[in-house]
């Protein structure tokens, strides 16, 4: 919204949508109806309480009722009930602290586009919008309550944001001014609807259309510029100023809304009347008092839970959660991917690729002159992964030994060195799950696609995506310290949340669609989680050699500042000149690090060793990482002994 503009003065309020005239049968029957709301950044700590209330009034899973909270524009609820009761079910929720209103699907789905302007007339004291015939059809004065519905018909800014909220996993706050400026570097459009509730509703909807692609922009004047672009943000500036209040809605393609959620694939007249839809929803929100809308005042969802950020090894702020960075983009090449694996995989691997491979070789005809040496490579190879298994079975145990013996330190108590801790998680980067948005650690998300084949039907995973091992603090009672889980053994069992049908906003998946199914798995904020790592020391910011070359090269590039170092006056810089200006800019970068502390910084990271050998685990409980480094040593050593076994008694018979 704007914030630097007049807007209405009015409360969020719990009144529905009347029913248009020769409508008024809508009540009788279900489904005639959605549940309107505005979506939130973050999900305010008293209405994170009452989810489970409003699960109870609507028969909507709470986390999907949260998945669909945490957005920008508006949003709708599909509650399969009477109108009457979609009433009093937004009454309900407007007193658990979530201002709803009822909107009749059919008088959103017969929504027109107002009429389409070609030209522009500005006046001192008006801005007035003229048809092809230059026919006055709409003007914007000091009376005007003003609502535009901004849009890039050609969807390159809202696909702009879109991927940004997949990086960030969550919504993308961003300032009038840049939205506006992004929209009209493209094909902007513009709805221009007057707000007078006192009117009837088809008068109410009554407003004027601009393409920018078929919209002339003379009138404008002494402000006309050469760029189609700049005389978009100059007509929308014109009229926020003219107008004596103002509502902006830019969300056109981000707020995924029924019947008005555009694909940008198909022709512009077909995203226009998908515009027309979304035009209808934004007109029902603003007489049902939705917009604007000021989000809730009060500590975020993970706020509340005591994701308070302080420094690594310090005692947790109580305010400090707010502005966390975006997390760092850790999607690697499937190459990249495959050697980050732990060593038991590829020793399986191994078994499985080379072994099959090698007895293939073997016994094919074509080759059957060197049978011996095929057979040889073959018996070699399983011999080969038989030895691996027993060295890492040994591995293994050792790592489970040295679990046993090293005692759990506090965070505050923690020595260099190999360390052992316990504590829950709390965010290091701003992270939100990709469905449901739920601030965690770590997440994992995998789409299907139902799909039917003939005879055959099955789910068919269609995308994946994860956050990959992003760093997180480990919290204790004494303190918090980073974790760079990169290269960690991970024996966490995941939280898992699954959804059929559900609308994703992040990916943009149909609305109730019964053939799409999202299963998330993640590790939540506030995990219990056990760690066998190496403490670091790791410097932050530059180092003194740095800052005076910095200085010195600033130096070079300013004649004025050279030009005083020249002391025999022959207009160059010789030897024992420039020696001179680098003794003194030493001096200089001495007393600022005196002055206000010096920019290299330390803390301290658990993170895996340089030495190979020791462990890095990350896990639920010590007791059940023991237990399953026990399992999987005896699996290991069994296995490379009976391997080793056989593949000896092949050879021993081979050169017999």
């Amino acid at each position: 919204m704007l914030e630097n503009i007049i807007q209405k003065a009015t409360q969020p309020a719990t009144q529905v949508a009347s029913h248009p005239e020769g409508e008024a049968d809508a009540g009788s029957d279900p489904g005639k109806g959605f549940l309107l709301f505005n979506r939130r950044p973050v999900i305010s700590s008293a209405i994170a309480e009452s989810l489970a209330e409003a699960e109870t009034l609507t028969g909507v899973n709470q986390s999907e009722i949260r998945m669909r909270l945490i957005g920008q524009g508006i949003g709708v609820l599909n509650v399969q009930r009477s109108f009457n009761e979609l009433a009093d079910c937004a009454k309900d929720l407007a007193s658990l602290g979530i201002p709803c209103g009822v909107v009749e699907k059919t008088a959103i789905m017969q929504t027109p586009l107002p009429p389409a302007a070609r030209h522009i007339h500005l006046t001192p004291n008006a801005l007035i919008f003229l048809d092809r015939r230059n026919e006055k059809i709409f003007e914007i004065n000091d009376a005007t309550d003003l609502l535009i519905i901004l849009t890039d018909l050609s969807g390159k800014a809202a696909r702009q944001i879109m991927t940004a909220m997949a990086y960030t996993g969550g919504p993308v706050d961003k300032q009038f001014d840049d939205i506006l400026k992004k929209i009209s570097m493209a094909r902007p459009a513009a709805i221009f609807y007057p707000l007078n509730p006192s009117k009837p509703h088809k008068e109410y909807a009554a407003g004027v259309y601009v393409d920018s692609s078929l919209f002339s922009y003379i009138g404008l004047g002494d402000k006309m510029t050469h760029s189609k672009g700049g005389n978009f943000r100059i007509m929308i500036n014109q009229a926020l100023a003219m107008a004596r209040t103002g509502i902006t809605d830019e969300h056109f393609g981000i707020a995924r809304l029924p019947g008005a959620s555009p694909d940008w694939n198909r022709d512009a007249s077909a995203v226009a009347q998908d515009l027309g839809r979304y035009a209808g929803y934004i007109l029902a929100a603003v007489r049902q008092n939705l917009l604007p809308f000021v989000p809730e005042p009060e500590l975020s969802e993970d706020a509340a839970a005591g994701d308070n950020e302080g420094p690594a090894g310090g005692k947790p702020s109580a305010d400090a959660a707010k502005g966390l960075k975006p997390p760092p983009d850790m999607n690697y090449s499937r190459i990249t991917a495959f050697f980050q694996t732990s060593l038991p995989e590829l020793i399986v691997g191994l078994i499985v690729i080379v072994s099959p491979v090698s007895l293939f070789v073997a016994g094919a005809q074509s080759i059957a002159r060197h049978q011996i040496f095929w057979k040889a490579v073959a018996g070699s190879g399983i011999l080969l992964a038989g030895v691996l298994m027993f060295c890492y079975s040994l591995v293994l145990l050792y790592y489970r030994r040295m679990i046993e013996n090293t005692p759990t330190s506090k965070v505050r108590s923690m020595s260099m060195g190999m360390v052992e801790l316990s504590g829950k998680t709390r965010r290091c980067y701003d992270l939100l799950s990709s469905a449901t948005k739920t601030p965690c650690v770590y997440y994992q998300c995998r789409y299907y696609r139902y799909q039917r084949t003939g005879d055959n039907s099955r789910w068919t995973l269609t995308r994946s995506v994860s956050s990959g091992k992003i760093p997180f603090y480990l919290e204790d009672d004494t303190g918090r310290v980073l974790i760079n889980p990169k290269n960690a053994l991970f024996q966490v069992p995941l939280t898992t949340q699954s959804f059929r049908g559900s609308y994703i906003p992040t990916l943009s998946l149909q609305l109730h669609d019964p053939n799409t199914k999202v299963v998330e798995e993640l590790i939540p904020i506030g995990t219990r989680l056990y760690v066998l790592g190496s403490a670091h020391i790791e410097k932050h910011g530059r180092k003194f050699t740095q800052i005076l070359a910095d200085k010195l090269r600033r130096l070079k590039q300013d004649p004025e500042a050279m030009a005083q170092y020249d002391i025999n006056g022959d207009g160059r810089i010789d030897v024992d000149e420039w020696e001179a200006a680098r003794k003194d800019a030493e001096r200089r970068v001495y007393a600022e690090s005196l002055a206000n502390g010096p920019e290299q910084s330390e803390s301290v990271v658990i993170k895996k060793s340089g030495f190979g050998m020791l462990p890095f685990i990350i896990a639920d409980t010590e007791k059940k990482v023991v237990r399953r480094l026990l399992f999987r040593t005896l699996v290991f050593l069994a296995g490379g002994l009976i391997i080793m076994g056989a593949s000896v008694g092949f050879l021993v018979k081979l050169f017999q």
